[in-house]
């Protein structure tokens, strides 16, 4: 019996003490899950070396920057060669890739989305495993979001 009086007491008090546990989880925001999964594609079908579903997510308007060109890459047309053109030569083949520690803003039609990437880029024994940084601008046309900017940088590693 007192075994029971101590647990009625127990739940009792807990009842009465303000609750310590976190911040209730935030709601869905569909943007934002919207956006992630066309990152998601977008670095599956990279990972994949799949140029046809990967230029299915990105803009005609595309601008790219990256640590290995020297110069702005401009437009579909000219990401798309430089990207096909790295899978033939090997150096742009992708063996995996993981995105890390993501970040995802919305601000109404744009949206920001940040992360750190390691993957093995190379053919065979003459691939390199690269520890990047990663910004993505995309924009919604009509009921997608594409991607409209890219920025990678190497991280100093």
């Amino acid at each position: 019996m007192r075994t029971f009086r101590t647990l009625a007491a127990l739940i009792a008090l807990s009842a009465a003490v303000p609750s310590l546990a976190a911040d209730p989880p935030k709601a869905p925001d569909p943007s934002r899950e919207a956006v992630w999964k066309t990152i998601d594609g977008f670095n599956r079908a990279f990972a994949a070396n799949d140029p046809e579903t990967y230029f299915r997510f990105i803009d005609d308007d595309i601008v790219v920057l990256t640590p290995s060109n020297p110069y702005r890459i401009e437009g579909i047309r000219d990401d798309r060669e430089e990207f096909e053109f790295g899978l033939r030569q090997g150096y742009g083949r992708i063996g995996y890739f993981q995105e890390l520690q993501p970040r995802i803003d919305v601000f109404g039609d744009v949206a920001v989305v940040t992360y750190f990437s390691r993957g093995s880029y190379g053919a065979g024994d003459k691939s390199t495993t690269l520890y990047l940084k990663e910004t993505d601008v995309l924009v919604r046309r009509g009921d997608a979001w594409k991607i409209v900017h890219i920025h990678v940088s190497a991280t100093g590693n």
